[in-house]
Formats: structure tokens, sequence, C-alpha cells
């Protein structure tokens, strides 16, 4: 294995992962086609990718044919916290050490 990317100070010294904990890796296995080794390593990268994409082709289109083209719900004052609270139950599930949350460890 390489070290060429530096170590989750979170995991170093608390020995619990953090909600971006195997991301390099589900990258990584995601750029060589293999989604569930992705899922099995970040799941939440994995089922957010989608609405990245969705979020950035809109963006592509708006700039192209020059119309503001948002979703409202990204615009809606209560979604960063809903954002924050599933980032939050991802982070404190996947440190369960007991079926089914040690699924979710990296």
């Amino acid at each position: 294995m390489y070290n060429f990317f530096p170590e989750c100070p979170f995991h170093k010294y608390l020995h619990l992962d953090c909600p971006g904990c195997g991301s390099q890796r589900a990258i990584h296995a995601l750029l060589h086609g293999d989604i569930l080794s992705a899922a099995n390593y970040n799941l939440l990268m994995v089922l957010t990718l989608p609405f990245l994409l969705i979020h950035f082709f809109l963006k592509v289109y708006s700039q192209v044919t020059k119309k503001d083209f948002t979703l409202k719900i990204w615009c809606h004052p209560a979604t960063p916290k809903i954002l924050l609270a599933i980032v939050i139950v991802f982070w404190i599930t996947r440190n369960i050490p007991f079926a089914p949350f040690n699924y979710l460890a990296a």
C-alpha cells in the first residue's frame, strides 16, 4: 500500500471512522467500475454522487443556455441542516461495532 496520501487524523488518533474515511479508496474503486467495493468503502459518498452529478449537469446546462436553472431544493433554508444531520448520523452509525452498523465502517 502506498503512503502517498496523508492519514485521517481522526482515525489515526481516535481509531474511529470519520464521514470521509474510505473516500479515496471508494473513488479509486468507482474509477475502475467497481460500485460495490466503492459502497463498502464509503456508502455516503457513493450515494451522494448522483446528486452532485445532477447538480453539475444543471449548472453546465444553465451556462450553455444562458437560463437560470437551479433546483429549488438546494436553495431551501433547511437543506444545509438536513445534510448536516445526515452526515452526523452516518458518522455515528458507522462507528457502532455491531451488525448491521459495522458494515458502514471503512
